[in-house]
């Protein structure tokens, strides 16, 4: 096995260890693709995420679960196909067709595709209940919930086009392809092709470390676009989609460590330190600046304004006034009341009997 931190490759698979939130975070418990996997193929070792090369069949089930775009196929990029859904005159998305399986989408790209095309995508579904990667239902299940959401989206927006199922195979005779013969297929195209031509996804994950994934790009650029077609911009849920935040002035320490370890940069700090700055079109959900804040100064709003997301209005979550505590002689954000630092009033608190003189006594 490769480092867990880097890159690990099948034949046609690959998972990118640098990428992974649950990497970047030693507590984030994300394993969105261990659960999905038909084939068991990642395995969490010292609460990394690992792959398991010799189980991976390459099969794109469990791409479009990955929120940070860090599993990726050789023969399919999800990201350039919606990317050229909206000139394509087949509008259907078929694992028998034009596409790998639907696992590899998610609903950030059923969104895109319906907004930027004047034809809505059609989800062949017809096949999953039998297809030998839909043990126990987890990939058909996956692949209904995204689409259940897109169309939660779609509806509450008034867009034009809705995400359309076909539950019913063609009515032509053509031979059921097993699995095996489709996906020695994608091997050999792949296999034959001269030019590794380096997939979108990849080659923007190359120029823009660190910054929000291509798919939710598109997404936003998506509803930029088409604002004016939609109806209603201003919502009370945040469709399970994106995330807005608040904190606490009273509870915040200032102490940095959400800007620190947030993947996108959707918390920065001001330039004098002395705030935090939240940006909701950055924002991919991840929950690292959640778990990672001891105060718990750190909450959710479940609404949404889509004009500030697509147009990447900051807002400033807090801001303190520092000032110099006067028993330890640090900076620290002033709250009112006697200049001294939390640290400083706690520890005169729990070790005031230390310092208690014998004529006090």
């Amino acid at each position: 096995m490769s480092n867990l931190n880097f890159i690990q490759k099948t034949e046609l698979f690959t998972y990118s260890g640098t990428n992974c939130i649950r990497n970047d975070y030693y507590h984030n418990d994300c394993q969105l693709c261990v659960e999905i996997c038909p084939e068991n193929a990642f395995h969490i070792v010292r609460n990394k995420l690992t792959l398991y090369s010799n189980e991976c069949i390459g099969c794109a089930a469990c791409m479009g679960s990955c929120p940070t775009e860090a599993l990726s196929l050789v023969s399919f990029d999800a990201n350039a196909y919606v990317a050229s859904f909206k000139e394509n005159e087949e509008k259907l998305l078929s694992c028998k067709k034009t596409t790998t399986c639907l696992g590899a989408f998610d609903a950030h790209h059923y969104i895109t595709m319906a907004l930027t095309s004047e034809a809505a995508p059609v989800c062949d579904l017809a096949h999953c209940s039998e297809c030998a990667l839909n043990r126990d239902k987890k990939v058909e299940s996956f692949i209904r919930f995204e689409i259940d959401k897109a169309n939660t989206f779609l509806e509450a927006c008034k867009a034009t086009n809705v995400v359309a199922i076909r539950e019913e195979k063609p009515e032509e005779n053509t031979k059921r392809m097993l699995f095996k013969t489709a996906f020695a297929k994608v091997k050999n195209a792949a296999t034959e092709s001269e030019e590794k031509v380096t997939a979108m996804t990849q080659a923007y994950q190359k120029n823009n470390h660190n910054a929000v994934p291509l798919k939710f790009l598109a997404f936003k650029n998506a509803i930029r676009e088409n604002i004016s077609k939609l109806e209603k911009t201003s919502h009370n849920t945040s469709f399970g989609l994106f995330t807005k935040k608040e904190i606490s002035f009273s509870d915040c320490t200032n102490c940095g460590d959400c800007t620190q370890f947030c993947p996108t940069e959707a918390l920065i700090s001001t330039q004098n330190k002395q705030g935090i700055n939240f940006n909701i079109g950055n924002c991919i959900s991840c929950g690292i600046c959640n778990d990672i804040c001891k105060p718990n100064a750190i909450k959710n709003i479940d609404s949404i304004d889509l004009v500030d997301f697509a147009y990447d209005r900051g807002v400033a979550l807090v801001h303190y006034e520092m000032v110099m505590c006067h028993e330890c002689r640090c900076p620290y954000p002033y709250r009112g009341g006697d200049p001294i630092c939390d640290r400083c009033a706690d520890f005169k608190v729990d070790f005031s009997h230390v310092f208690t003189m014998a004529k006090d006594l």
